[in-house]
């Protein structure tokens, strides 16, 4: 099957809409996730035109954001034949928050920090460019290997700068248990929207639980509104303290009481992470503003009415009507400008009516009354001074222990910054010595730790894999091809970026192989000599030397690309045809990420020439999953012919197949 250029490869999933593809893009080779929707049933089917429209604007949202944690935008198309429009995006290997969270995955709260500090500074740069994503939520947002997080889906984000608004009045835009109180109520909505989500997400993560729960519509969507969402440390006590500030800032009903921007969140949470305090910042008026789009088009994206609301609205239109019956106070008269409220009017009324301030005081009452003020001030001017002579005093030596506490911290910080391991260890070892209660220093001397541990094995091999080639060395050179070929494969398999013991391998191989043949054609002159040294007749069977070397030939060679797609991170895979070996690789490759390092699953992808009539035994280990596979196949190829051998690997049965030409 194929949509467009694109060879569809399997089916991802479904949705109301369309279906999600991999698919292989023949032109540079590279597996894309391919969306697509569904034709209108019919020209006048306005409803699908209208979903379609969305749909080419999801592209056009997100073909401008090339963010490492977005999913990016590679094309947009639509296939001739059956109609089907497609976004053709990068295919990303991994399971969303929400799959995580609801599989019970244990994740630490700094990990739970880093994944939406990472989702925040993902949609801070969104808003940069002018789209707001409206639909932020766990389902939303693909955990990679290594924790890092992926936002996608941006189909119903809007640009700020233009395009129609293509959203009516009682139409959903976002998931309710994710959506802003703005959103709700049908106000417009800006980045801020989009943090209030992402912080719902923070707090599910960290509680298991969502802040604005319900059995309906309508009372998830009141709760997000009015009230106020359960505190973290009375659902777990152990979650950090400065998580509970960043959650409430993040969650406020009022847009300006949020942050305004995304990536002050992201700072905070990754400061909390450092075991700091999240900064009080400035009054939204002075912060730096976010992409707003007050001066769009309103987007309703749900109308509820709440009873709370209609009395509001009842009383405001009563006391308009009564505003309009009574004319402007005149601005002279202070007390007609600030009126006190009608029930207090009364109360004074009734007061005066009942005589009690037309009555004259007396001497005496006048100056008890002062007294007792006077009385009253001395004692409060007294209990103050007494506070104050009770203060304790500075404690300079815990204001030392922690500006040295913050000095180690912020050294450690810049040497694991440059990748020097042990000195970031040894630093985060002597603040274990100062503050040895400290969680997060606790975990970053085992994870320091468990980096040291890997770098001493990796030296270790290396340091194996050079011993082994150099015995191998010497008994190449003594002629023992044999011994020096197990050498160099096992100095391959513990360094498998040595080029030098690959090459040596092929060598030895090589020199084996010339060896059994001068001893066949050695076996070949001593049957001619003992026969008198004469040529066999015609129609003779027997063979001369010329005749074995053809034979040893088979008849020429083939060209064979043998691919496997590998899904694991650990393994091998060795092809030998006649007893030789093809190539052994590893089904991994090591890469990098700041100082961390990590095995990560490569596609092998090799082309060799072969006797075109032989055997071909192919072998698979991969360890982690207990697969030892084995196949020998008979090759009957034309000689120079080009032939393909594919392998795959079905990770839900752990199951290997083949399929050549």
């Amino acid at each position: 099957m194929r949509l467009g250029r694109y060879e569809v490869v399997r089916e991802l999933g479904k949705g109301a809409m369309g279906i999600v593809y991999l698919a292989k893009d023949p032109l540079i080779g590279r597996l894309v996730a391919l969306k697509t929707i569904r034709p209108a049933s019919h020209p006048d089917d306005d409803e699908s035109r209208e979903f379609q429209q969305r749909f080419m604007r999801e592209a056009q949202a997100a073909g401008i954001l090339n963010h490492p944690n977005i999913v990016t935008v590679h094309d947009i198309g639509q296939d001739q034949e059956s109609g089907m429009s497609f976004i053709a995006m990068e295919y990303v290997e991994g399971q969303n928050l929400k799959d995580v969270m609801a599989q019970g995955r244990a994740l630490s709260f700094e990990e739970i920090g880093e994944i939406v500090a990472q989702v925040a500074e993902a949609i801070d740069f969104a808003h940069a460019k002018g789209i707001v994503h409206r639909d932020v939520k766990p389902a939303n947002i693909i955990l990679i290997e290594g924790n890092r997080a992926k936002i996608t889906d941006f189909g119903i984000a809007k640009i700020a700068s233009g395009g129609g608004n293509l959203t009516s009045t009682g139409q959903f835009l976002g998931t309710p248990n994710y959506m802003a109180p703005e959103q709700i109520k049908g106000s417009p909505v800006d980045g801020r929207t989009d943090i209030f989500s992402l912080g719902i997400v923070f707090y599910e993560a960290l509680t298991r639980r969502k802040p604005f729960g319900g059995d309906s519509l309508t009372t998830i969507s009141y709760r997000i509104v009015h009230e106020a969402f359960q505190p973290l440390h009375e659902i777990n006590p152990r979650i950090p303290d400065g998580f509970e500030q960043i959650t409430a800032k993040a969650l406020a009903k009022d847009p300006a009481r949020r942050y305004q921007r995304a990536r002050e969140m992201a700072n905070e949470i990754r400061a909390v992470a450092r075991g700091e305090r999240p900064q009080r910042i400035a009054e939204p008026v002075l912060a730096d503003e976010t992409v707003i789009t007050r001066n769009a088009d309103q987007v309703p994206t749900l109308e509820i009415p709440f009873p709370e609301a209609a009395a509001m609205a009842d009383a405001a239109e009563s006391r308009r009507s009564r505003s309009d019956r009574h004319a402007k106070p005149p601005i002279g008269s202070f007390w007609r400008r600030v009126r006190p409220p009608s029930r207090v009017r009364n109360i004074s009324n009734e007061v005066a009516g009942n005589g009690i301030w037309s009555r004259p005081l007396s001497a005496a009452l006048v100056f008890s009354i002062l007294g007792i003020a006077l009385l009253s001030f001395l004692l409060a001017a007294g209990w103050l001074v007494r506070q104050r002579a009770t203060a304790r005093p500075v404690d300079t030596r815990a204001e030392r222990l922690r500006n040295q506490q913050r000095r180690i911290r912020t050294e450690a910080n810049r040497l694991l910054t440059s990748g020097n391991v042990d000195g970031a260890y040894q630093k985060f070892q002597d603040l274990n010595r100062i503050a040895p209660a400290s969680p997060f220093v606790a975990a970053m001397l085992q994870q320091l730790g468990a980096i040291k541990l890997q770098e001493v094995s990796v030296k270790e091999r290396l340091t194996q894999s050079k011993e082994k080639f150099t015995q191998g060395m010497t008994l190449y050179n003594n002629g023992l091809y044999a011994e020096s070929a197990a050498l160099f494969q096992e100095a391959f398999q513990l360094d498998p970026t040595s080029n030098e013991a690959a090459r040596y391998l092929k060598r030895a191989q090589d020199q084996q192989q010339r060896r059994a043949g001068a001893r066949s054609r050695s076996a070949i002159d001593a049957q001619n000599t003992a026969s008198g040294g004469l040529l066999p007749a015609a129609g003779s069977t027997t063979m001369t030397r010329a005749g074995v070397v053809d034979g040893a030939r088979n008849g020429g060679t083939a060209s064979l690309t043998v691919s496997f797609d590998s899904p694991v991170n650990d393994g091998y895979i060795q092809v030998r045809s006649g007893g030789q070996v093809l190539f052994h690789v590893n089904l991994w490759e090591e890469r990098r990420r700041a100082i961390f390092r990590y095995r990560a699953a490569r596609a092998i992808n090799e082309t060799h020439e072969v006797r075109a009539h032989s055997d071909l035994e192919i072998w698979i280990i991969v360890p982690s999953l207990q697969i030892s596979w084995n196949r020998k196949l008979d090759l009957n190829y034309a000689p120079g012919s080009a032939h393909k051998l594919a392998i795959t690997l079905d990770r839900a049965t752990n199951q290997i197949s083949y399929q050549t030409n």
